[in-house]
């Protein structure tokens, strides 16, 4: 083999060559070599520029000679490096080196120049007619190349050229054919795209002749995930229904299934995913996936319509698959969160005390309403007044109505339009990004007050409170009943979670117990003050919760753990309309999901602080 390789220069220590080089894409290098060692040669090939530089040494795949080979038989070396801008720009190849430990083979510019083919050359010449298992093991490496490359331009371009190489390489496996004679079965319904790494797979499989002992999803560009081990296996009556009259199934199996696949590197294509069924028997088929679904709302609905098939709050599963996938997919949402555009009407107080931020979703009417009472009450003018329009779609209307309210109303206010849906942390956090004031409050824009004062009433008394760390006023339904007057943690009878609760709720406003100030185990977002610094320190609302549940809860209990306490204080009254820009039905689909993840997060810190509150409840 060595005799028809192009020549380059090596070590004493070690005999080898440069075999083939192909760009995968501007500054990313393949590169084939063949290389000798002495007996006793140790440790890991690498390779990496001749001058060193350009993000030092990659690992390089060794795939030694076939079975049955001569003693003599050279190993072959596959590397795969980042050049830099310059070589790049200047089209020509750079010079390299593969070492291991201190040999060396070495190849110049011109001489990695002269072995550039395309890459489809490469796979021809070089690779496709290695035994199966080597070419099993070049696909998964081969596309660790998107995660060299990064996000620079042409990562589509590189991953179309990795799917090639993949269908070129790899080993496939008997197509599945759905017969209800077949014993061997296997689909996939849905495929879910949590972010460039991760993604949500549902479908169902079975095998009537032996154990499944593998599920494993491969991505267009050659990713490999076992996701076996990541799934939840539910029941699928009409599958078995399907098989009833044919091959016989496994006692007791669950053929349905919802899984989380992990990739090492990113993958961009949205078609081309394959999934491979392996038994104990050695038996295997494969299926093709539908294609990626990518818009993260539709993700997220179809994953929380997903964990009803979880049944119990002790499933393990919840903790492995259903919460790291939303949690990944709200910290995605959360990055993407952008302040398209920042408008201010009127003169802004020049040291506010107190910043208020208002998300703005769907209802922007309630703008109107709020400014019509804020404008008969004077601290507001002295206020850091920030309206976040959480829905995007809505901002040409919004631009239109805030100036006519301000010129009609004079109450100085910013409105800031986020430059996609944020759901409530989001809005928040981005809201209080752009606070002035020492003080934060946190309103919903379904809250009016009920007289004016609120706000000076609801600062003095955090202001003369030692230990204070998240405080919220009394708040009203429409009718005079009590909404809020703090919260509590009740976990009912036979339920394993702890759901929030609202202290004489639906009781008379003047109800002598909720018209006492007192320390509470949490309250409410829907009007929430705190110290700015303290929110800063705290990163604000966590995004692990769904569309505006638990997460204020959630922050009380994390001020609770800087040993801060929550309060509740009557002499300030608001009403609160409650869900009204929040449709009651995604309110039950997000319902079940966050309630686990906050008894989940805060289950013994609930139990203990319960166990030392007085529980004031009519």
């Amino acid at each position: 083999m060595p005799q028809t390789q192009r020549a380059s220069r090596t070590t004493a220590a070690a005999r080898g060559g440069i075999s083939h080089a192909t760009w995968l894409s501007e500054r990313l290098l393949l590169v084939g070599a063949w290389a000798q060692l002495p007996r006793g040669g140790r440790g890991l090939w690498t390779v990496e520029l001749s001058d060193g530089a350009a993000g030092g040494a990659s690992p390089v795949l060794v795939l030694p000679p076939p079975a049955g080979a001569d003693a003599g038989t050279p190993a072959r070396l596959l590397g795969m490096l980042r050049v830099g801008e310059a070589d790049a720009a200047s089209g020509r190849a750079p010079g390299l080196q593969f070492a291991r430990g201190s040999a060396r083979v070495t190849a110049s510019g011109e001489q990695v120049t002269a072995a550039l083919v395309d890459l489809r050359m490469l796979v021809r010449e070089s690779l496709a007619g290695l035994e199966p298992a080597a070419r099993d093991r070049i696909v998964p490496w081969l596309a660790q190349a998107a995660a060299l490359h990064g996000d620079d331009e042409g990562a589509y371009s590189l991953a179309r050229k990795l799917h090639v190489a993949r269908e070129s390489l790899r080993e496939q496996r008997r197509s599945c054919q759905v017969a209800a004679e077949e014993p061997r079965g296997l689909q996939i319904e849905t495929l879910l795209e949590i972010d460039e790494t991760t993604y949500w797979i549902k479908g169902w499989a079975r095998d009537a002749d032996a154990r499944v002992t593998g599920l494993t999803a491969i991505s267009p560009e050659g990713g490999a995930s076992e996701f076996l081990d990541r799934t939840l296996r539910v029941a699928r009556p009409d599958v078995e229904d399907f098989y009833a009259t044919g091959a016989a199934g496994r006692a007791g199996e669950r053929s349905g299934f919802v899984g989380l696949i992990e990739l090492d590197a990113p993958s961009r294509l949205a078609s081309g995913w394959v999934v491979q069924l392996s038994d104990a028997i050695g038996e295997a088929i494969e299926a093709e996936a539908p294609a990626v679904v990518r818009d993260p709302l539709a993700v997220r609905a179809a994953i929380l319509t997903d964990f009803g098939l979880s049944r119990r709050a002790d499933d393990p599963e919840r903790a492995t698959l259903f919460a790291p996938a939303l949690t990944r997919l709200q910290e995605r949402l959360a990055a993407a969160t952008e302040v398209e555009d920042v408008r201010e009407l009127g003169r802004p107080p020049r040291d506010p005390e107190v910043s208020i931020v208002v998300p703005l979703y769907r209802r922007i009417d309630f703008l109107e309403h709020q400014l019509t009472q804020f404008a008969r009450d004077p601290e507001l003018a002295r206020a850091d007044l920030i309206y976040v329009l959480d829905s995007p779609e809505l901002a040409q209307e919004l631009e239109r109505l805030a100036p006519e309210l301000h010129a009609l109303h004079g109450v100085p206010l910013r409105v800031a339009t986020l430059a996609r849906n944020a759901g409530f942390s989001g809005a928040n956090n981005a809201g209080a990004a752009l606070a002035r004031g020492r003080k934060l409050l946190l309103l919903n824009s379904d809250v009016l007050p009920a007289a004016p004062g609120w706000l000076g009433t609801m600062s003095a008394f955090f202001d003369a409170t030692p230990g204070i760390g998240a405080l919220a006023p009394k708040l009203l339904y429409e009718d005079d009943s009590l909404q809020h007057a703090g919260m509590y943690f009740l976990r009912a009878p036979g339920s394993e979670t702890w759901e929030n609760m609202h202290y004489f709720k639906g009781l008379a406003r003047d109800t002598p117990a909720a018209n006492v100030a007192r320390s509470v185990p949490a309250v409410t977002g829907a009007c929430l003050m705190l110290e700015r610094e303290r929110w800063e320190a705290l990163g604000g609302l966590r995004g692990q919760f769904v569309q505006g549940d638990y997460e204020d809860s959630d922050l009380c209990l994390r001020l609770h753990e800087q040993g801060l306490a929550s309060w509740y204080l009557p002499d300030a009254e608001l009403h609160h309309l409650e869900a009204q820009s929040y449709p009651n039905e995604l309110r039950r689909t997000t319902s079940a999901y966050n309630t686990w993840l906050h008894s989940h997060l805060w289950g013994e810190r609930i139990e203990a602080l319960m166990a030392g509150t007085e529980e004031l409840v009519a």
